[in-house]
């Protein structure tokens, strides 16, 4: 026989060995699990008892009236039939209301504590499978937990069980800390504040809670927050645990905690039959969540149990809402000021909306319908988030009064110029700017006469028109400016005259002379302003300053900047933090530093300006 054929051969005499004690391990299996119960492989959950007595009693601990699964219950057994050779058997089932269900053994259950007549077995709540629908199982009165039926079989020496002690228990589902009953937890346990300013929030942002009791908090309280849809018909269903959790402040009394909102399943809606949503204006805007938060022990007896409500919110949909409030309004602005424009199309829809009565687009109106349009888009923006009225901040008043008192100033700088008595006109300067509107005039018409193109045509002919209606104009107020000058002379001379007579005479005929010509001059501007096109607004208008040209104005420079970059954090702020910010003062200052210096260069300018 070969080395290989004998070790073959020992292989094969070690396994019928090896297989034996296999099979011997595995039909004492169910007698290793029975005795870790501290009983015998003869009994099973399904047994019966020939004669229980009734009066016995089994008291769980916790008293709470549910547990965990996978935590441990005691159970308190008064029997005459506890001895010192008595063993427990305990079992779980879910309880129907059919009454009918198979009981299952527990995995761990130990004695206690044993004297005559009593028995304290600690048992694990074992996992029962899918818990049974709220029509056929037993649940709490709150429907948070379903009941589960604890029977203890009493066996003696020889496996036969000798007494049957059955009490109830709600099983709460591993880690479902937000789903734990409440028939035993006052409602005076505590009270939860949401936070006053923002009771509300979208998926995925913060919302602060102040949790409040009479009670002394302990340091390693487990806090947890809960959610559900709230409804207004229907059964909400159970609690989902919210997302993260900050502990903003503590006190022995007092927690302050910052919850992210979570997604929330099985949203109902607006209009059902069986579930319908409740929301902050009613089936419309924000639905409202039921919220939950719970503060557990270390033995997880639960601390504070208190309930209030929150606002579930959709940051597209508010800013769909903020978008089309702002463009309703900017529509009705523009098919008003539109129809100053013959030419629409050559000129910005949104400089139609600052543009002044001259055709210049003006930074002041600029600025103040800016704010203005901010505002509206914050307004709705937060009040779409919210479902409620928001209260406007007063540093966001501020800068709406001062870019409305910059607009108010400037408009009545400009009016005043225009209603003023117009200066006294140099004869000369008169005369050499009548002749450059003369020399423009015939350019404009020489240019007219080579244009091909019929649109061209027509724009060149309205310039050239335009500008022989100024040169007009011009030579008119150059000729009353030559009048009045005489006239001024001559009444001059009427003190030294020999013929003091014919002095008042000549005088008078030269102040007369110089009316007709002023109401010629006069006629002529009339003329020169119906014949005048209607200018388009630019952009730079907003920087450059018309005195006798075009020429850039660092005042509206840093309006204009300051104005931009304040704007810029109010939206930002807004769309982050879903709230009107408070504006910080250095930015009123500011605000008002650079309006005042724009107001007072309006001031400064000489009435050449615009």
């Amino acid at each position: 026989m070969s080395v290989t054929q004998r070790h073959g051969w020992k292989g094969m005499t070690r396994r019928p060995a090896g297989a034996a004690a296999l099979v011997a391990l595995l039909l004492l299996a169910p007698q290793a699990g029975a005795l870790a119960q501290g009983t015998t492989a003869l009994a099973d959950c399904q047994a019966q008892v020939a004669a229980p007595d009734t009066d016995d009693t089994a008291i769980l601990t916790p008293q709470r009236g549910w547990q965990m699964e996978g935590r441990d219950v005691e159970i308190a057994i008064t029997s005459a039939k506890v001895t010192a050779d008595t063993k427990p058997l305990v079992c779980f089932r879910w309880k129907l209301q059919s009454g009918q269900g198979k009981f299952v053994p527990v995995e761990s259950a130990r004695v206690v504590q044993r004297s005559s007549g009593n028995l304290k077995v600690a048992a694990t709540v074992p996992s029962l499978g899918n818990r049974p629908a709220r029509s056929d199982g037993v649940y709490t009165p709150d429907n948070a937990a379903p009941y589960a039926d604890v029977r203890v079989l009493l066996v003696g020496q020889d496996g036969k069980p000798v007494d049957d002690v059955v009490t109830t228990v709600a099983v709460v589902g591993p880690q479902d800390y937000c789903n734990v009953p409440n028939v035993t937890t006052r409602i005076d346990s505590g009270t939860i504040v949401p936070s006053v300013s923002k009771n509300w929030q979208p998926v995925g942002g913060e919302i602060d809670f102040q949790i409040k009791t009479a009670k002394t908090i302990p340091s390693d309280a487990l806090i947890k927050t809960c959610f559900r849809w709230k409804l207004t018909e229907g059964d909400p269903g159970p609690l989902s645990n919210g997302a993260f959790i900050r502990v903003l402040e503590r006190e022995p009394n007092t927690v302050k905690v910052a919850v992210t909102m979570p997604h929330i399943p099985n949203q109902a809606g607006r209009f059902g039959r069986d579930r319908a949503g409740s929301y902050a204006i009613p089936y419309l805007l924000v639905p409202q969540v039921d919220v939950r938060v719970l503060l557990f022990d270390p033995d997880l007896n639960v601390v504070v149990d208190a309930w209030t409500k929150a606002g579930v919110t959709s940051v597209w949909f508010a800013a769909a809402i903020a978008a089309g409030t702002v463009g309703v309004a900017f529509l009705a602005l523009w098919q008003v000021t539109r129809r100053r424009f013959t030419a629409f199309g050559k000129t910005n829809p949104l400089l139609c909306l600052i543009t002044t009565r001259s055709g210049f687009a003006s930074l002041s109106q600029f600025q103040i319908t800016l704010w203005t349009f901010v505002v509206i888009a914050s307004a709705a923006y937060v009040i779409a988030l919210s479902g409620d009225l928001i209260p406007i901040t007063t540093g966001t008043l501020v800068l709406l009064g001062i870019s409305g008192t910059a607009s108010v100033i400037s408009k009545a700088k400009s009016e005043n110029d225009a209603a003023g008595d117009p200066p006294p006109v140099d004869p000369a300067a008169a005369n050499a700017e009548a002749i450059r509107a003369e020399e423009e005039a015939k350019a404009l018409r020489a240019k007219a006469a080579l244009a091909s193109d019929p649109k061209e045509a027509q724009e060149a002919d309205a310039a050239a028109k335009e500008a022989e209606a100024k040169a007009v104009e011009a030579r008119a107020k150059a000729d009353a400016a030559e009048a009045t000058a005489a006239a001024i002379k001559r009444r001059a001379a009427v003190v030294n005259a020999t013929d003091k007579a014919k002095a008042e005479q000549d005088a008078q005929d030269a102040e007369k002379n110089a009316e007709d010509k002023k109401k010629i001059a006069a006629i002529a501007s009339a003329k020169a302003a119906i014949a005048a096109r209607i200018r388009h607004p630019l952009w730079s208008d907003l920087v450059m300053e018309e005195i006798k040209g075009r020429e850039l104005d660092v005042t509206r420079v840093q309006m204009l900047f300051f104005t931009l970059v304040t704007a810029t954090f109010v939206a930002l702020k807004v769309i982050t933090s879903y709230e009107i910010p408070v504006i910080p003062e250095g930015f009123l200052i500011l605000m008002g530093i650079s309006n005042s210096v724009y107001v007072g260069s309006k001031f400064a300018n000489n009435s050449a300006a615009k």
